[in-house]
């Protein structure tokens, strides 16, 4: 009965362990990695680790060579069963104003077992608010415009129903 117990505490603790002493860094380097093979390059970014994940700050996105996006925080949190990365303070380049919006306040994802087919995302910024995510098993970006601001830049990427305004995307 001794060995039972002491193996179903290891089986409890080994995760809670790992996560927290996982090299979170390594990680990021790895997600960097793949977005190289896009053409997509995060630099100047200042790391933290924290007990549950990672915080970056000040990061600039090149995208092509072209500094796009310069992002002020961005915080990585792993819970296994829950994971949630939220970006604070998003600014555009002015050369993209015209198709994306100028600044995001903040966007937060959010990745649980209760609902393993979808990454929901909140977001808000220059252009009001939405909701919506990723449906994994459809390859299907979907959002709705909850409250809209200033969406004249990409409203013609949007489509409307009885809702209201909505931006929906397939991938292959």
């Amino acid at each position: 009965m001794q060995m039972v117990k002491k193996i179903i505490i290891t089986l409890f603790l080994l995760p809670i362990f790992l996560l927290l002493l996982s090299p979170k860094e390594e990680l990021y380097y790895l997600l960097e990695n793949e977005l190289e093979k896009n053409d997509i390059v995060i630099s100047n970014e200042k790391f933290s680790d924290t007990l549950f994940g990672l915080t970056i700050s000040d990061a600039d996105v090149y995208i092509k060579g072209i500094n796009m996006i310069k992002i002020k925080s961005l915080n990585l949190n792993l819970f296994f069963l829950y994971n949630q990365l939220t970006i604070e303070s998003i600014e555009t380049d002015k050369g993209i104003h015209d198709i994306v919006p100028k600044s995001i306040e903040s966007i937060t994802a959010t990745f649980s077992i209760l609902k393993p087919y979808k990454v929901a995302v909140e977001a808000t910024g220059s252009f009001g608010s939405t909701v919506g995510g990723y449906y994994i098993g459809k390859n299907k970006l979907f959002f709705r415009i909850k409250e809209q601001k200033n969406i004249r830049s990409f409203k013609k990427f949007l489509k409307t129903d009885t809702e209201g305004l909505y931006y929906e995307k397939f991938f292959k």
